[in-house]
């Protein structure tokens, strides 16, 4: 392919990405009722993470393999329901583009113009999470005036820069799974199943550490499935960022960086896959599959 190609290909791909990302916000928009209910999710979290912070404490096993002190459960709980405001990137956004256009018959266009068809599925869940760092915001700001750190330069990077990685590494995922609900169309009990895999088995509210010490034998299975998922060492160095040095990480620092980026770039690679599967599927067979 000539460099003149590959110049058009990518604008026509950035012409794309850039349209399909204002179409989302468009539509949020119009839809405040829908930011309101997300504020009020924001701020039900946090108050819940307020009330078991107050009367939970972590038992001696958790403490001893995460490091945390009990007058740290706020923190701890508030990191985490803020951390999972972009799940959604990976979830919800990506099955809810692909499901409104099949509904509307507007995905077969996608598949028949010569675009970039990974343009199009990034670009809900760039806009979810460009929409998800705007609550993400004030309740981080939260807990870090609560955690007594708000004016630690180190600690605002630190955690920022997880959050970021956090958000890349939903982007990357929210690929696989928009090519999952274009091959399967009824995919909402499996976004409920990963929703719950992310808010409790990757260590929102149950830090992986203490799986063990809660039954030694599902705790290491949990433990192990958790590992999969970039999300896992996400929550995991944003905590370790957060408490400082006493925190106890599920591995090396340096090596949850790469594990969070491997795991992230194994699954870009797998929704590549399944997308050259449906474009040669939709070939074969017709575009009736979509």
């Amino acid at each position: 392919m000539s460099v003149q190609n590959i110049r058009i290909a990518f604008n026509s791909s950035m012409r794309v990405l850039g349209k399909g990302i204002w179409r989302d916000l468009v539509n949020i928009r119009r839809y405040k009722l829908r930011l309101i209910g997300w504020l009020m999710n924001m701020t039900i979290g946090l108050g819940a993470a307020y009330i078991f912070g107050v009367i939970l404490n972590f038992n001696p096993t958790t403490t001893s393999e995460t490091g945390i002190l009990s007058t740290q459960v706020f923190v701890f709980f508030a990191g985490g329901i803020a951390l999972s405001t972009f799940d959604s990137t990976a979830l919800w956004a990506p099955m809810q583009r692909v499901q409104q256009d099949i509904h509307y018959g507007t995905l077969e266009a996608v598949f028949v113009t010569p675009t970039s068809r990974i343009a199009y599925l990034l670009s809900p869940t760039i806009a979810d999470s460009l929409l998800n760092l705007l609550f993400f915001v004030p309740s981080y700001l939260i807990i870090l005036g609560v955690h007594g750190v708000l004016t630690d330069g180190y600690i605002v990077g630190t955690t920022f820069l997880i959050v970021l990685l956090t958000i890349i590494s939903m982007i990357s995922f929210g690929l696989f799974f928009a090519m999952l609900a274009i091959l399967i169309r009824r995919i909402q009990p499996i976004a409920i199943f990963l929703a719950n895999i992310f808010q409790f088995m990757c260590g929102a509210f149950v830090p992986v550490q203490a799986f063990i010490g809660i039954n030694k034998t599902g705790g290491l299975i949990l433990k192990n499935i958790a590992q999969i998922f970039p999300y896992t060492y996400c929550y995991d160095l944003f905590r370790f960022y957060m408490f400082g040095d006493v925190y106890i990480t599920l591995f090396p620092v340096w090596l949850e960086y790469v594990l969070l980026a491997a795991s992230s770039l194994f699954f870009v690679f797998l929704a590549y896959f399944l997308l050259k599967h449906v474009e040669k599927k939709a070939k074969q067979n017709g575009l009736s599959i979509l």
